[in-house]
């Protein structure tokens, strides 16, 4: 990501020498610049932790191909992660049946 510049600028998370800190800091000098040239500032949180719990794969197969330019390979990588996935739940020598995940992006190495 790094050697090809596919990061953005202001991305903080999973770059050498960004934080939390970093990013928090950039946020706190934009509005207080703003604040100071006597603009109007907001500042909306946006809590994504569970973001892919309700995405449906389909959408999110076409948005990355057509509004971040994920095409070839790293599309034909990412789809079968996707695609035709099922979960079961495994309680001692007990198995559920599988069910097919249209929504959730699976985690965990009990996933298939």
């Amino acid at each position: 990501m790094s050697s090809h510049r596919l990061h953005d600028n202001l991305q903080s998370a999973y770059r050498t020498g960004h934080s939390t800190e970093t990013a928090l800091l950039k946020v706190h000098h934009d509005i207080t610049e703003a604040l100071d040239r006597k603009c109007t500032a907001a500042l909306v949180l946006l809590d994504l932790s569970a973001a892919y719990d309700v995405i449906d794969h389909t959408i999110l197969q076409t948005r990355l191909e057509h509004s971040f330019g994920v095409t070839k390979s790293a599309l034909s990588w990412i789809k079968p992660y996707l695609s035709d996935r099922s979960q079961c739940v495994a309680i001692g020598m007990t198995t559920s049946e599988g069910k097919c995940l249209t929504f959730l992006v699976p985690q965990g190495s009990w996933t298939t």
